[in-house]
């Protein structure tokens, strides 16, 4: 192995670490908004029927993307369950469980590492790489899974935050106009 070689393996894990960290602090008490959900529930949504569209013709990674996008649905169902969701009278919040979220987002991650690593070494040894990274049935299951599990928890959320009415303000007296 050249030192390249072991440095880029060296700073994968590193590379991991960093993104595991950041996003497990993004996952705390966030205050609902619906546009944000329907954004992203529309998003990931419009994203699926893309990918669909795209792997008509490949059967098993069509089947791998339609499993994966209903697996992610069920984990996203399960993790509103496991959701803290609270009706203050400052608006709507929500704090998500750690540790679907995180599970589903680091396996598209690690899945997209591989493929850099992939990419690396073919090109170091010359050799094409395969152009249909998509049809893989690995990536197909592994981007519906996280697509689903989203577009599946958005449209929770904006299900719960219509179903919910706002609580009043209290009244300020010392709050003088």
């Amino acid at each position: 192995m050249e030192m390249t070689t072991l440095t880029l393996l060296l700073l994968v894990p590193l590379a991991v670490w960093r993104i595991y960290s950041r996003l497990k602090k993004m996952m705390v008490r966030t205050k609902s908004e619906l546009w944000r959900h329907y954004a992203m529930a529309s998003v990931m949504s419009v994203v699926i029927l893309v990918m669909l569209g795209l792997l008509i013709g490949k059967w098993i990674a069509l089947g791998a993307l339609v499993a994966g996008t209903a697996a992610g649905a069920l984990l996203g169902h399960r993790n509103l369950r496991l959701t803290r969701l609270e009706n203050k009278p400052d608006g709507f919040f929500y704090t998500p469980d750690r540790r679907i979220p995180l599970l589903v987002t680091m396996l598209f991650i690690s899945r997209l590492i591989y493929r850099l690593f992939e990419a690396y070494l073919h090109m170091h040894d010359g050799l094409p790489l395969d152009p249909d990274f998509l049809g893989n049935p690995v990536t197909a299951v592994l981007f519906g899974l996280l697509a689903g599990y989203y577009a599946a928890y958005s449209l929770l959320l904006v299900r719960w935050h219509k179903s919910q009415k706002p609580l009043p303000r209290p009244i300020d007296i010392f709050d003088i106009k």
